[in-house]
């Protein structure tokens, strides 16, 4: 279930909030959040439900013999849970390197398919999966892999208790889309954590905004380029880039507003999940940009992959080699396809042409550092955003004017589109954060008072909680009679 559902907005969120702060006593949170995160997959895909509670079950008492020192242990551990992961995610694409074709759907979803209609014959009434990837199971996998490591390093203790340990794993606001956290940095708060009013008035805005980023423009987005492609007008010169422009502007304000709202609702329940994104749009380099988005995927590869491997402390061939092996991973990660490792080796080239030339690079205009970058990231998001080589190729040709440099009716849809487009543009940049910090400065003040009711004050709450209503309604009025796009990020 998606967080732009009209049925999780309007029902599932304010019951589970509602039984949560009514509850008194952290351990009835706990159980109240723990059953709601559950209920939250089971809508979803309930066929994968009892997978999700007997492997967190092994990862929690594999956990209670971690320590220090304990190989055996860890190495077992890694191996089951990337063991699972390869299955779900990467059984398919293995088979067809050599030859094997599985049919529509792949071998576990033509499994599952089978299954499903043996358990309906009993009564059951599920729906035949489309996919087998179950929901967030490559965030999953890799809190699971980064809490043996950490138990390994001595870096955080064992969790004693399931229920936590469950919870720490399956909370519904990070569950299907991360972003990815650690046990070490969300241990305490899952025992000392109280309610905290302040704290949840600002999770609800950054969930308004966040929600609003994926309606109002990630699905709008979405539905133009959806148009561009069913008339063709994506085939030529123009087409494509207005195409590619808008892939640019949808990938972002989806899965930045999905942490948006995973993070407002985090906050909402009293946890302080890690930034994820921090302007990205704005870098001035491929290294800086990296640094900038998917924040928690990136300190992953680098505390649990580059690092170990050596990181840059052997030498530049080293160096190169560990950026290869991190960003094939990276690739693979997002997907089981030829045109996702292009695209880490895309990116691992770029890097390395960074660290090569830095000093040459660095003595460049801003402006034109921040051009290219641009240019070089869309270039990128071209290629993640094809499935097939074929496919990606032809949308190359069309870039490249091989196919034509204008459609009937184009010059329309780009006009409409003007204002999505500078929304997008100036969404993507610090200016809507300092307005909003600027008019809080200004209204609720600095004072060292902070319960002080004032006149400025009462403005910043009346404001601010119209502001909020405002876009619940917009969102909610876009919704209506309508179903927003899956987000790019819940297939990985």
């Amino acid at each position: 279930m998606e967080f732009s559902n009209l049925t999780f907005l309007y029902l599932f969120l304010p019951a589970a909030v509602l039984v949560y702060y009514l509850l008194p006593g952290i351990g009835r949170k706990n159980t109240a959040l723990l059953v709601f995160s559950l209920l939250f997959y089971a809508m979803g895909q309930p066929l994968y439900l009892p997978l999700l509670v007997l492997l967190s079950y092994a990862n929690f008492r594999l956990g209670l013999r971690t320590a220090p020192g304990r190989k055996g242990v860890v190495a077992g551990a890694l191996v089951l849970n990337i063991g699972v992961l390869a299955m779900f995610k990467y059984l398919d694409f293995f088979l067809s390197i050599f030859g094997i074709t599985a049919g529509d759907g792949g071998v576990l979803v033509n499994l599952l398919g089978t299954w499903t209609e043996a358990l309906n014959k009993l009564g059951f009434s599920f729906t035949k999966p489309t996919t087998a990837l179950p929901i967030g199971l490559s965030f999953y996998t890799f809190q699971v892999i980064s809490y043996f490591l950490d138990l390994y390093r001595g870096k955080c203790a064992s969790e004693t208790q399931f229920r936590e340990f469950l919870l720490y794993l399956t909370l519904f606001p990070k569950m299907s889309q991360g972003p990815i956290t650690r046990y070490a940095g969300i241990q305490r708060s899952l025992r000392e954590r109280k309610v905290n009013y302040a704290l949840t008035y600002r999770g609800a805005q950054r969930f308004a905004v966040g929600l609003a980023k994926k309606v109002l423009l990630a699905d709008y987005a979405g539905r133009v380029i959806s148009d561009l492609a069913v008339s063709r007008s994506d085939g030529n010169l123009v087409g494509a880039w207005f195409s590619a422009v808008l892939f640019f502007y949808q990938i972002y304000f989806d899965f930045s507003g999905y942490t948006d709202m995973a993070m407002g609702l985090g906050m909402v329940f009293g946890f302080r999940l890690p930034e994820n994104f921090d302007l990205p749009y704005t870098s001035t380099s491929i290294t800086e940009f990296w640094r900038r988005w998917h924040m928690t995927l990136g300190a992953f590869f680098r505390d649990y992959v580059y690092i170990p491997l050596g990181g840059n402390r052997k030498g530049l061939a080293r160096q190169v080699a560990n950026m290869l092996v991190v960003w094939l991973l990276t690739g693979l990660w997002h997907g089981a396809g030829w045109t996702f490792l292009l695209w880490g080796l895309y990116f691992f080239v770029l890097l390395t042409i960074e660290k090569t030339f830095r000093e040459t690079l660095d003595r460049w205009s801003v402006p034109l550092r921040r051009f290219l970058t641009t240019l070089l990231v869309l270039l990128g998001w071209v290629i993640f955003s094809h499935t097939t080589l074929s496919g990606l190729g032809t949308a190359l040709g069309a870039m490249m004017g091989l196919h034509g440099l204008w459609a009937p009716g184009l010059g329309t849809r780009l006009l409409n589109s003007l204002p999505l487009l500078l929304v997008c543009a100036v969404g993507a940049t610090s200016i809507p954060q300092r307005i909003a910090v600027g008019f809080r400065n200004v209204t609720a003040g600095r004072g060292k008072n902070k319960n002080a009711v004032t006149a400025g004050r009462v403005v910043y709450l009346v404001v601010s909680f119209a502001f909020l209503v405002v876009l619940l309604w917009l969102c909610t009025v876009s919704l209506v009679g309508a179903s927003s796009a899956p987000s790019i990020y819940a297939n990985f």
